[in-house]
């Protein structure tokens, strides 16, 4: 770690604030000095109107090296960094890690004036050998590689060629790709002995393991292959009680925001990205494409019912994981117009929908709960709670009574204030570069912008 910023090194104080991952009724005195929080003291009663203290967003499932504009472009890694910070998103899990996007980012966190948001990546992914008629796995259907497994040494060269790229964790690809009872099988699926030996080699080995299912066959099969961290929750039904008392302990991650896109119309579109931050953040030629749009892509495509009826069941079956503690907030960031760090602000707004009562229980899952999440996937389980003395300072400052999709009045990224305006200018100046055709080394961020 590098040395402490002039900045990081000033002692910083605020007084009265809440900070509800501690206390909700009461009121704190916090003081940060070099990048960490050095006190943390009661100091009165909550009258409801104090600004609200909370750990930094970690998004829990985001795509880094996929093409979320509506042109098929991907961002280079280091705006994708920027857009995060922009929104307060301080801690991202990349599902699709791909070495090569990880270690873009770091070159640009090296060279930024700008703090990054920490990174955990799974490598590659793993998944099938070969389709049901023997053919192709699903790793060919995807734009980049993938580990494919037959045999236990498969797994075991993965989990070894992962690890030297700096993986901490496991992403297993398992869905066919049905969304509703009946619906077309899109993707190959690991058979049941290459589900039980990944589970198994993954526990031994001390590795967390995260799998994409869609339907409650498949989520069932993974559970009972020793799986229990999901990639989404279930699309095909509304679990019951009876359900998920059989999936008991299974932690599930919502990702409404990457699958929504496909039933929104012009009009829903230009409303979803009219939220502040999105034109400072975002490439905004993508409200072009858009405004467009004579009809919903699942109406083109056939979808639009089965993709309407997969959004309502995620969403009620991410609510009863919310009401258990299961519940970690994501977005599948990188499908089309799912948006790095702004989806994540969406994806609040939408699993809160009419409830007010939400709010506080979604914004700590989605903080407090995402940050230990976070821990886990890259071996530190047992970290210290975000905001205690000696952590990382490393936090949001919200105005009660705002939406879940506001900005936070204010991101601190270990003890360093961000200046919005400031990554907005970096944002653009990678851009311009970018359309100039110079090279990923000739903006550095934040300087002279």
């Amino acid at each position: 770690m590098s040395a402490a910023t002039p900045e990081q090194r000033r002692p910083a104080v605020l007084s009265g604030v809440a900070v509800p991952a501690l206390d909700a009724e009461a009121l704190f005195d916090v003081t940060v000095e070099d990048g960490v929080f050095t006190r943390i003291e009661p100091s009165g009663t909550r009258r409801g109107d104090e600004p609200e203290l909370w750990p930094g967003y970690t998004e829990t499932h985001a795509h880094i090296a996929l093409p979320a504009n509506f042109d098929d472009t991907a961002e280079d890694p280091r705006i994708i960094a920027l857009q995060y910070l922009y929104h307060g998103v301080t801690h991202v899990v990349d599902m699709f890690g791909y070495p090569m996007v990880a270690d873009a980012w770091e070159a640009g966190r090296a060279a930024s004036d700008l703090p990054y948001p920490e990174l955990v990546h799974c490598g590659y992914a793993v998944t099938a050998m070969t389709n049901a008629a023997g053919l192709s796995g699903h790793g060919v259907e995807f734009p980049t590689p993938v580990y494919m497994l037959a045999v236990e040494a498969d797994l075991d060269q993965a989990l070894r060629n992962n690890a030297e790229r700096g993986a901490t964790f496991l992403k297993v690809m398992f869905t066919d790709g049905t969304e509703q009872p009946g619906s077309k099988v899109r993707f190959s699926r690991l058979s049941e002995r290459v589900l039980r030996f990944t589970a198994r080699i993954a526990a031994e080995r001390g590795i967390t393991a995260v799998i994409d299912c869609n339907t409650l066959e498949e989520t069932r099969w993974a559970y009972d292959c020793g799986f229990r961290l999901f990639a989404h929750t279930v699309r095909d039904r509304t679990l019951g009680d009876a359900e998920w008392k059989d999936l008991a302990g299974a932690r599930f991650v919502s990702t409404l925001s990457g699958l929504r896109p496909m039933v929104m119309t012009a009009d829903d579109f230009l409303a979803a990205y009219g939220r502040e931050g999105f034109a400072e953040t975002q490439d905004v030629r993508n409200l072009d494409a858009v405004r467009g749009l004579e009809q919903p892509y699942g109406i083109t495509y056939g979808l639009q019912e089965t993709r309407t009826g997969a959004l309502g069941d995620m969403r009620r079956n991410a609510l009863a994981a919310l009401r258990e503690g299961n519940l970690l907030v994501g977005t599948d960031s990188g499908n089309t117009g799912a948006y790095h760090g702004y989806s994540l602000l969406g994806e609040l707004d939408l699993l809160r929908g009419d409830d007010p009562s939400l709010a506080d229980a979604l914004r700590h899952q989605a903080t407090v709960g995402g940050r230990r999440y976070f821990d886990e996937l890259r071996g530190e389980s047992g970290a210290a709670h975000p905001i205690s003395v000696g952590a990382p300072a490393t936090y949001n400052l919200h105005a009660p009574g705002r939406p879940l999709s506001a900005l936070p009045t204010a991101t601190v990224v270990r003890g360093t204030p961000i200046d919005r305006q400031a990554v907005a200018r970096a944002i653009a100046g990678l851009r311009a570069a970018a359309a100039a055709g110079t090279t990923t080394h000739d903006t550095k961020e934040g300087a002279a912008l």
